[in-house]
């Protein structure tokens, strides 16, 4: 066992009028030592919920040794131990009339259920209460309990740790599988979890819809790892890419999109290029200068296949590094910049134009998943068999949830 770092300072105590109750008033000793973890002691005396406030410690004191296990910030996940359940001490129906006041999304499991808004509202006292405004800390509070799509490594593991430090085995049977599973990784941890969970009619009281998506978070991630060109690092010419089943990019990454790629689909077949040369290829590029993405992906599919664009739904990105000196185009970024992966439907009303600064289509083809793997394959581009795997599979769950 670790020694929690207790030293972290109090930054602000800011309450507003409508939880006042719930917060002790600043004694002297607090007021002097300002450090967070006292008052947290209080706070939890103060509501006479000492229980809770034992857990929270159990909780940060497992999340500080995965967190080292695992090489992430050891404050954040000692943060997000104490300050977790800070919103238990609220009564039900003070939670939904909270989350309400403060423009929290409330959606149909948490009416429901009202607690378990106290994630958000957790979240919610971190940021606006403590002045707590790191991301990954205000995200993995947020879904501690239900977890979400898209989760992030902070996200995963506040979520196992809470599990982890509940007192016995007894009462949640997947508990010691979780122990075993976390030395492996912790999707394998929220694996136990999940299946559990979804295992029996009746063992969630709802399905919250968050659990929902990180269900299908996980059963993406396992696809992708699946694929073995497209899970390892990927070289083109210069350029090292490495794929990311990430379909929401931060502000900071999209400034670095250079690139869009589709798979583009028929129906429920795809669509194929083959080049002058005899490459089987996929349709997309570079975009111009000042270019709006979906107006460069809808360029490249008139120039390369006649087609216009329908839809497109991101599924991923390629996270590329250049080794080469200077960029590929002058306007892209460099020497890191991203390809962006989606799939989308295409009409083929027309012939590809084929610039004289493009690569010469010669045949655009509609072929069956299994078609396009095998031609992919066939030509030793398994990078772009298991790009179109990839995909199809989104495709296929998407259609799924319809």
């Amino acid at each position: 066992m670790y020694n929690l770092p207790r030293d972290i300072l109090l930054h602000q105590l800011d309450v507003p009028q409508s939880i006042s109750i719930y917060f002790p008033a600043m004694t002297e000793s607090l007021n002097e030592q300002r450090r967070l973890h006292e008052y947290m002691a209080s706070f939890f005396n103060h509501n006479e919920t000492v229980d809770t406030w034992v857990h929270s410690q159990e909780v940060a004191d497992q999340a500080q040794q995965l967190a080292r296990q695992y090489d992430q910030d050891v404050e954040i996940a000692v943060l997000g131990g104490w300050l977790h359940d800070i919103s238990t001490v609220i009564p039900d129906e003070h939670k939904l009339e909270l989350a309400l006041q403060w423009n929290i999304e409330v959606v149909e499991a948490e009416r429901q259920v009202p607690f378990l808004l106290h994630q958000k509202l957790s979240a919610w006292i971190a940021k606006n209460v403590f002045g707590r405004n790191d991301p990954a800390l205000l995200s993995a509070i947020c879904c501690h309990t239900t977890l979400k799509g898209h989760m992030r490594t902070m996200d995963k593991l506040l979520f196992i740790a809470d599990k982890l430090s509940w007192a016995s085995s007894d009462s949640a049977p997947y508990i010691a599988l979780m122990r075993q599973a976390v030395e492996r990784s912790l999707d394998d941890a929220i694996d136990v979890y999940v299946d559990y969970m979804f295992g029996e009619k009746g063992r969630l009281a709802v399905v919250h819809p968050w659990m929902q998506a990180a269900r299908r978070t996980l059963e993406v991630e396992h696809y992708y790892r699946s694929l073995n060109t497209l899970s390892a690092p990927i070289i083109w010419g210069s350029v090292t890419a490495s794929f990311q089943p990430i379909p929401e990019l931060t502000t900071e990454q999209q400034a670095l999109i250079s690139n869009v790629s589709i798979v583009p689909m028929v129906g429920n077949k795809v669509v194929m290029i083959r080049l002058t040369d005899g490459r089987w290829e996929l349709p997309g590029g570079t975009l111009e200068p000042g270019e709006w993405l979906l107006d460069g992906l809808r360029r490249e599919v008139v120039e390369e296949t006649g087609g216009t664009l329908l839809d497109y739904t991101v599924f991923g990105y390629f996270d590329c590094r250049s080794s080469s000196d200077t960029p590929y185009r002058p306007h892209i970024p460099h020497p890191q910049f991203i390809r962006l992966a989606g799939y989308g439907q295409v009409q083929l009303d027309g012939q590809p134009l084929n610039p004289l600064d493009g690569e010469q289509v010669e045949i655009v083809d509609v072929v069956s998943m299994e078609e396009a793997e095998r031609r992919f394959r066939s030509t030793g581009r398994h990078d772009l068999a298991d790009f179109y795997r990839m995909g199809y599979k989104v495709w296929q769950l998407d259609q799924a949830e319809k």
